[in-house]
């Protein structure tokens, strides 16, 4: 290449060697446009028969001086065609006869973002921007060439008679899914090793709740007081961000640049802090009818408790505003390191807590209930502050701004509005869920409380990591106009899911008697043992169809139909309350299982209407595959829970039965749990099933690390 463009260099131009070095000295003079410009994919135009200077640069060329060849080559490079598929790379390359021009796309891992075709919605059109049709025309006669970041190198369209065949394209494309693929593995890995941490400690703290609190009124209501704020940051502005801030964030950073990411950025954090300031302050002037909503089948003279820990912990609404916004910005730049251990520094704020509790609830009461309402919202707080530093290493400056006219505002609400309907939706469940917990027994809600806690260990250890990962991922694909990555990201994500959370199910069924004797110390209960390990057994009955739910969200999110989504919730939401309340209503009749048994009505109904609307919407995408993973995880769930039920059956028999020991449930849920594991996961390695390559990915990713840190 560099003999070519040698010859290029010193072929007689038609105007002289005066004309073109006055066209070369004019271009390094103009200034270059911003990254958003509408005419940055166009280049100044050489005079007829003339040749252009290329110069290519690479990962190391320092300073990029390609705009200094584009300024006089508008006539031999021709309109960029939109990103293809990688599995046609070699559509790529256009033979050409003798004599004729041939089209070579330059580019690499590290060629910075790709500005030469817009991103296309495959599914609808994309949100057209003003701000891009004036600048357009405010700069129609200045053709430029696309402007790349400093030390970077940008793809761009390289034309010669004499080009011949670029074996760069071929090389990107032809590992283009693999780096794909080991890219969202790497990151997931990442997301759960450090989930891993924030879970054990989250354990911890519900451990430590156990035992200064335990299953009583005084649980339930810090359980209800606790959850209310989180329930309400969902509902005014929670399903909005989680659902259409990183789309949008992601569409406006790739087509106008960093800076206007940022802009965006901060109009939003700063609309967020001032609506949720509001319904915070409205929390703590009112705080009984909020506790209300949750309890409204209760003794409200019960609920003093819950409304003085209200008070204190109305303050997390805000703080939960902008953790999603700040997290959700370090994702969108594949920085998930912080976000994901954030948790666990809430959690050591608040083990602290109940700690501190613990030891002053014998001689001061009043003083110990005053350490947990501080220290709640200060671990929420602590966990928000923790990301700050990492937003400056990703050049990301938000400052207090207020621009309501910002045409990605509107886009935001436009994706975001049928989130909130979800979100009511879920408001009205967890409300009635908690009320009807009340009308069977005044501890009702840490019951169902306790029971979640091991419910949703296994899904934040393997479901969290890969949708958050493919997320992004989606979302990304989505921009680009990937049609077919899209199709394949909803059918692996699912088949992953289903997996680990199968056997996970099982698992939680035949181990539910020591997982939850675990809990047991301080104030906590024999009877309070064997109540929630029983409606823990029904619950898991709902852990595949959760995980896959929530990575459903995030999948219509992505293709902006959360409008569909929110519709077919409401109609899961509605199935579910009417059977809560036709079991609280009748309670006398029906166990608090009851309450679980709705819960997994709800998914399964969702699950089934959102996947009969995305064949009927994307056509065949390969659910044929997720039935077979649905059946391949039901099978070797099923051998795994069954080697580890035999496990715990002769230790039981043999050793000796469960009597509340910590150690020995421990020790039982160990030597029982890992058989059920080797047994599963091993057989599924040994036999090559597809989805199993994701637990080596994570324990290959950990060995890399530790290996790295010896030397």
């Amino acid at each position: 290449m560099s003999d070519k463009l040698a010859r290029a260099r010193h072929r007689k131009l038609d105007d002289g060697p005066d004309a073109a070095e006055d066209k070369l000295s004019r271009a390094r003079h103009r200034r270059l446009p911003a990254a958003g410009d509408a005419s940055a994919g166009a280049v100044r135009a050489a005079d007829p028969g003339s040749t252009s200077e290329i110069r290519v640069g690479g990962r190391h060329a320092g300073l990029d001086r390609t705009a200094i060849a584009a300024a006089v080559a508008q006539q031999v490079v021709p309109r960029p065609e939109p990103r293809l598929d990688p599995a046609s790379a070699k559509a790529r390359l256009r033979g050409a006869a003798p004599g004729e021009t041939s089209e070579i796309r330059i580019g690499g891992n590290h060629a910075g973002p790709d500005r030469t075709a817009p991103a296309r919605d495959p599914f609808e059109p994309q949100t057209p921007d003003p701000r891009a049709a004036a600048r357009a025309a405010a700069v129609a006669s200045r053709r430029a060439e696309r402007a790349a970041f400093p030390g970077s190198t940008s793809e761009l369209p390289i034309v010669s008679k004499h080009a011949g065949v670029d074996k760069t394209a071929l090389a990107r494309t032809d590992d283009a899914a693999q780096g794909d693929a080991a890219a969202v593995g790497s990151s997931a890995a990442l997301i759960s090793v450090c989930t891993m941490v924030s879970r054990v400690l989250g354990f911890v703290r519900t451990w430590t709740m156990a035992f200064a609190l335990g299953s009583t009124l005084l649980s339930s209501s810090y359980q209800v007081a606790n959850n209310l704020p989180s329930q309400l940051y969902e509902l005014v502005i929670g399903g909005i961000l989680v659902t259409a801030f990183l789309p949008v964030y992601m569409s406006v950073k790739k087509r106008l640049g960093q800076q206007a990411g940022n802009e965006y950025a901060s109009t939003l954090l700063t609309i967020v802090v001032v609506l949720l300031g509001a319904v915070s302050a409205l929390c703590i002037a009112f705080p009984s009818f909020f506790i209300y909503t949750q309890s409204f089948y209760s003794d409200q003279r019960e609920m003093a408790q819950s409304v003085f820990f209200f008070q204190f912990f109305a303050i997390q609404i805000v703080f939960s505003g902008a953790t999603a916004i700040i997290s959700g910005l370090l994702n969108a730049n594949r920085d998930y390191l912080w976000s994901a251990i954030a948790p666990a520094a809430q959690s050591i704020v608040v083990i602290v807590s109940f700690l501190t509790y613990a030891a002053l609830a014998p001689g001061n009461p009043d003083a110990a209930l005053y350490v947990i309402a501080i220290g709640n919202p200060l671990g929420v707080f602590v966990a928000l502050a923790i990301q700050l530093p990492a937003l400056r290493r990703n050049g990301i400056r938000l400052r207090p701004r207020m621009n309501l006219r910002d045409p990605a505002l509107r886009e935001t609400l436009s994706l975001g509005v049928p989130a909130l309907f979800v979100m009511v939706c879920s408001f009205a469940v967890v409300s009635v869920q908690n009320a009807a917990a009340y009308s069977f027994a005044d501890n009702g809600p840490s019951i169902l409380l306790y029971a979640r806690q091991w419910f949703t260990l296994p899904y934040s250890f393997l479901a969290v990591p890969i949708t958050t990962a493919m997320f992004t991922e989606l979302a990304d694909m989505q921009a680009e106009g990937n049609a077919k990555g899209v199709k394949r990201g909803i059918v692996s994500g699912t088949n992953q899911i289903l997996f680990f959370m199968i056997p996970f199910a099982l698992y939680l069924m035949v181990f539910s008697l020591p997982l939850i004797t675990v809990f047991r110390a301080g104030a906590f209960t024999a009877e309070n043992v064997a109540s929630i390990a029983s409606y823990m057994s029904v619950l898991a009955f709902a852990l595949p169809v959760y995980g896959v739910n929530t990575y459903l969200q995030k999948i219509f999110s992505s293709l902006r139909k959360m409008g569909v989504f929110a519709a077919f919730n409401f109609v899961a939401g509605a199935a579910q309350v009417a059977l809560t309340m036709f079991g609280a209503s009748h309670a006398e009749s029906f166990p608090i299982e009851i309450i679980a048994v709705g819960e997994v009505l709800f998914y399964v109904v969702a699950d089934v209407c959102l996947f009969a609307y995305l064949r009927r919407r994307l056509g065949p995408f390969g659910l044929r595959s997720t039935a077979k993973a649905f059946l391949v995880a039901l099978v070797f769930g099923g051998l795994g829970a069954a080697a580890g039920g035999g496990v715990l059956f002769a230790l039981t028999t043999f050793v000796g039965p469960l009597s509340g020991s910590i150690p020995q449930a421990l020790a039982y849920v160990a030597c029982g749990g890992l058989v059920s594991l080797a047994v599963t996961f091993g057989l599924a390695i040994k036999l090559h099933v597809p989805e199993a390559a994701f637990v080596g990915n994570i324990v290959g990713k950990v060995a890399g690390k530790l290996g790295r840190g010896r030397a």
